[in-house]
């Protein structure tokens, strides 16, 4: 038996094993770690592995918007650009983008979701507080998975894609 649309839970549409961060993660090793795994955001945990937070390319540009930093935004976008000489430098050294790392800037009191939340209501907690990722949790607050807008979207594309196949007959 297949699952419709409204049988879907978190569980079902998550991405298993989310990549996260730590808060003392600098800027620009959380840029590459967003690069590598072709990401956006990050649950941000603690020493036990229990999440206190979310970080985002969002957040990053909401920090530098408003202000919250006295150098100039392009300063950050040229500090995290490849460059020859940056590649050299060590992450121990000083300057401002050692001293940038997520608990400057991540979302404290992310939004989740236990594994059995029902599809409609992780669309629903979406929209209504402007998120694109819900991280999924057990009940020990420890991540184990993760859900983008872009999930629901294509589950609710399959939902879709499965009920016109249906009725095409």
């Amino acid at each position: 038996m297949s699952q419709t649309l409204t049988d879907l839970r978190a569980s079902d549409i998550m991405t298993e094993d989310p990549i996260c961060v730590v808060p003392s993660t600098s800027v620009r090793t959380l840029a590459r770690i967003f690069d590598d795994h072709e990401i956006s955001g990050a649950p941000v945990v603690d020493r036990a592995g229990r999440v206190v937070g979310v970080v985002s390319n969002t957040d990053l540009v909401r920090r530098w918007a408003a202000g919250l930093n006295d150098t100039v935004p392009s300063h950050h976008f040229e500090m995290l650009s490849p460059s020859e000489d940056r590649a050299e430098q060590s992450e121990g050294e000083t300057g401002t983008e050692s001293m940038i790392c997520v608990e400057d800037f991540m979302t404290v009191q992310p939004i989740a979701a236990a594994p059995w939340t029902p599809l409609a209501d992780i669309a629903k907690t979406m929209f209504e507080h402007r998120v694109h990722r819900i991280i999924v949790v057990d009940g020990d607050g420890f991540p184990i998975g993760i859900i983008t807008s872009l999930d629901v979207l294509g589950a609710m594309t399959q939902g879709f894609a499965v009920r016109n196949q249906c009725c095409d007959r």
